[in-house]
């Protein structure tokens, strides 16, 4: 092959290279076919929820509405109703984009109804004007319960409520005024009706609680009176402790005698006076034996003034002194009242046990007494009290409260007591605020406690108890009725996060003539009667986390 001819082929080769590229790249062929063309965009425009129905709580809260959409935008409105508070955004979507989610947040308002209750949203699309709905349904915001009362069945009478006046060889300044007495006492606020003096050991001191007395006198009080200690005079030393000679006996029951004649000649009455305040304590120290001996030997001598005698109000109400006393006949015919404190336990029933023994032994106490009755003179909660973190000062706090006193004065009536008296009145864990810079109220305001003592004193003194069940485990309920039965309380606690509307069945025609509740912010405030249709079935809404009395006139 000559030169020219390996020309020719190399110059055939290399344009039919440069063909190939030219249409690789793109360039115009005859042989090319067209492109496959692209998938033509959606243009359906739609709005909607993804649920039709939404199922919200009773409670004040928040919750999430989704709108699906597509190719539209859209506005969100809450239409006529009470449920919305307020909708985080009412409008959105985007003509551009499509296949789109939105999550809407809704802030609900609390249902304070006894009726479940809906209201619906609209969304609407701008783009079709068309509309799409979502229906709100919210639970009622007090789930129904019942109380069932029986006035036939009657237990112990109940006597009273009320506190110890601060004894003015302890407190100093910290005493209770008129005024103070007023606030406790009268029937129009608080309404306690038993006072409990100190009787002093010095005759010099008795004047000083004069006042008080007579003031709560007015009020229709009963007062009665408890002493420490025996005098030096006629003590001698026991085991370390201050201890009253049996041979000075009828010179201790001349000085409560000579007590009783003092304040009677300043126009005060005394009810009842105690042998001795907690005599397994060191004020003056008294063995079981020497109660019962006292009694038998003695007790006549202070009952002849007319007042009745109480023993042997031992700290705990321990069998070891209790039992002395009602076991034997002749002391028990000397003592009218037994009366007893329930330190050392008695709340926490659930743990079993010391406890459980002693409330269950307490709680037996009045089926024993043939027809007498028992008392708690003394008590007081103030955990937390010696920390100087106030965070620590549960007494401050009203679930504290609720679940402390209020408990324990339910307990003890459903344990057939006859009379609940507090420790100091004024103090700041006690029913009134003092200058103490632990106190949860200004000095001479009522405390939480206050208010819960009363609700039993003004709804379930001078009564009998009576029978009352419910099927709701934490609505703790007691019910009484007056001494000529035309008229029924009822005290409940409800121990729960749960407000109620209970139906209350007394078993005959009632009205309903007062009906107040005790919250962590409210105060013997009004509650809400429910019309159930039937006087013998009236309801009323009960709080979470309350007490609530109501007071019914018998038809």
């Amino acid at each position: 092959m000559n030169k020219k001819s390996c020309f020719l082929i190399f110059k055939s080769i290399l344009f039919l290279a440069f063909t190939s590229l030219f249409v690789a790249c793109g360039g115009d062929s005859e042989s090319e076919p067209n492109p496959k063309p692209e998938p033509p965009v959606t243009t359906d425009s739609y709005v909607r929820f993804a649920k039709t129905t939404q199922e919200l709580e009773a409670t004040y809260s928040a919750v999430y509405v989704t709108v699906e959409w597509s190719a539209a935008e859209w506005e969100l409105k809450a239409n006529a109703g009470d449920i919305v508070e307020s909708l985080a955004t009412t409008s959105g979507g985007d003509k551009t984009k499509t296949k789109q989610t939105t999550r809407v947040r809704l802030i609900h308002k609390a249902n304070l109804t006894a009726e479940s209750r809906t209201q619906t949203l609209t969304l609407t699309n701008k783009e079709t004007n068309e509309t799409a709905t979502l229906t709100l349904t919210q639970a009622a915001g007090y789930k129904a319960a019942s109380v069932t009362m029986n006035a036939a069945e009657k237990y112990q009478p109940v006597v009273g409520f009320g506190g110890m006046l601060n004894p003015v060889i302890w407190c100093g300044s910290n005493v209770l005024s008129t005024s103070d007495i007023n606030k406790l006492y009268s029937p129009n606020q608080l309404g306690y009706n038993i006072l409990r003096l100190m009787i002093y050991p010095s005759r010099n001191d008795w004047a000083a609680d004069v006042p008080a007395a007579k003031a709560a006198a007015a009020h229709g009080a009963i007062i009665f009176a408890c002493p420490w200690d025996c005098t030096d005079a006629l003590a001698d030393k026991l085991n370390g402790k201050k201890h009253l000679k049996h041979e000075n006996y009828a010179a201790y029951a001349q000085h409560l005698v000579d007590y009783i004649e003092y304040m009677r000649s300043q126009g005060v009455e005394i009810y009842a006076i105690s042998v001795q305040n907690e005599p397994d304590m060191e004020f003056t120290f008294w063995q079981p034996n020497e109660v019962v001996t006292f009694l038998k030997e003695h007790g006549q001598t202070i009952r002849n003034t007319g007042v009745k005698l109480m023993a042997p109000e031992a700290c705990g109400t321990q069998p070891e002194y209790t039992d002395p006393v009602l076991n034997d006949a002749a002391a028990m015919a000397q003592t009218d009242i037994l009366a007893g404190h329930i330190y050392q336990g008695f709340i926490d029933v659930e743990s079993g046990g010391y406890v459980k023994n002693r409330h269950d032994y307490i709680c037996g106490l009045y089926k024993k007494l043939n027809g007498k009755t028992w008392w708690m003179t003394e008590h007081l909660f103030n955990d937390g009290e010696k920390s100087d973190n106030q965070a620590d000062w549960q007494f401050q706090r009203w679930d504290y409260c609720l679940n402390h006193l209020g408990k324990e004065i339910h307990m003890c009536m459903e344990g057939y007591c006859s009379a609940y008296i507090y420790w100091y009145l004024k103090r700041f864990y006690g029913m009134m605020g003092d200058d103490d810079k632990r106190s949860p109220v200004a000095k001479g305001e009522i405390a939480k406690n206050g208010y819960i003592l009363s609700h039993y004193a003004r709804f379930a003194s001078n009564t009998t108890r009576v029978a009352a069940e419910t099927p709701q485990s934490k609505l703790l309920t007691t019910a009484y009725i007056n001494a000529d039965g035309t008229e029924l309380t009822v005290v409940m606690l409800n121990m729960q996060n749960q407000a109620l509307n209970v139906t209350l069945n007394p078993g005959c025609d009632v009205e309903v003539t007062e009906a107040v509740a005790t919250t962590e912010t409210a105060n013997m405030q009004p509650v809400t009667i429910v019309d159930n249709g039937n006087a013998a079935q009236p309801g009323v809404l009960v709080e979470p986390w309350s007490i609530t009395s109501v007071r019914m006139a018998l038809k």
